[in-house]
């Protein structure tokens, strides 16, 4: 680039963040390769990186020059990624819309929840449940990734949820579709600012044994889990260690979420901060005291 030899730039292997902030420029000085390269990715025959991006980050750049081409390539190149390591099979999320969210707390929300749902799988695939004390499930509308992202920026919304009633939808919806147990929601993502039991209107003890209690009458041996995902600066501890049926997780990385690509295991929030720390990354790290 510095040599303006632009000509010659192989832009499959432009790493992620450079091609989201140089894609004006390639396109200014190289339009007609960028374009060809532009639609060999579309049709599957080039890659475009996206490994380094965030989710939020790419949705962003929906508002660029480009309307939004690069993006939306990106998006599906990170989708594909994850895809590839696992499926988030039968897993629902919550985004949170509310107007406490403002900045960029909504935009991971909004980014995380479609992420969830283009990963998911029927009956499942692009439906999220709102934020709400009269939660719905909904089915995101439109046929690219801007329309997606304003519909569920426009779904109801209020200050919390009744976890309860959100429960009681994913039932009724089960048993009007005679869903079996391998179709049933197996985990319940929460996107939201709020600590735990702020975002609840019940104690989760009182909650969960509701609900276990109303799946196992309806014929269901397995209630969802909840991983409750904090997208603001915290220091509380909402829920003890151990509780049951519950994963508390924070920050704004897609890559949390390869700790649930994979079935098995007990959830609640010491053995997700176990699972996190156990990659070969940690295997070298040596603990003094």
């Amino acid at each position: 680039m510095s040599a303006n030899q632009w000509n010659i730039l192989p832009y499959n292997r432009v790493a992620s963040i450079a091609m989201k902030n140089y894609k004006d420029l390639f396109m200014k000085h190289d339009e007609e390769r960028f374009n060809e390269f532009l639609n060999k990715v579309k049709k599957g025959k080039a890659k475009i990186a996206a490994s380094a991006l965030l989710p939020h980050q790419i949705i962003a750049s929906l508002r660029d020059d480009d309307g939004g081409e690069v993006a939306c390539l990106q998006w599906q190149r990170m989708v594909d990624d994850i895809s590839a390591k696992g499926k988030l099979k039968n897993c629902l999320a919550i985004c949170d819309v509310s107007w406490s969210m403002e900045g960029i707390p909504i935009n991971v929300s909004v980014a995380l929840g479609l992420l969830v749902s283009d990963l998911s799988e029927e009956p499942w695939k692009g439906k999220l449940i709102t934020f709400s004390h009269n939660p719905q499930l909904q089915l995101i509308q439109g046929d690219n990734l801007k329309s997606k992202i304003e519909s569920v920026v426009r779904m109801q919304w209020n200050m919390n949820t009744d976890f309860q009633k959100v429960f009681d939808k994913i039932l009724e919806v089960a048993k009007e579709a005679k869903l079996s147990e391998d179709q049933m929601i197996k985990r319940l993502f929460v996107f939201s600012d709020m600590e735990f039991d702020e975002a609840s209107e019940n104690d989760w003890e009182t909650d969960y044994e509701a609900i276990t209690r109303k799946f196992n009458e309806s014929g269901y041996e397995s209630v969802p889990e909840i991983v409750f995902w904090n997208l603001r600066n915290s220091m509380a501890t909402p829920v003890p260690s151990h509780q049951k049926g519950v994963a508390m997780v924070s920050g704004f990385s897609k890559n949390l979420l390869k700790l649930f690509l994979e079935e098995g295991g007990v959830l609640n929030p010491v053995a997700t901060m176990e699972l996190a720390i156990s990659g070969d990354e940690y295997n070298k790290l040596v603990v003094t005291d």
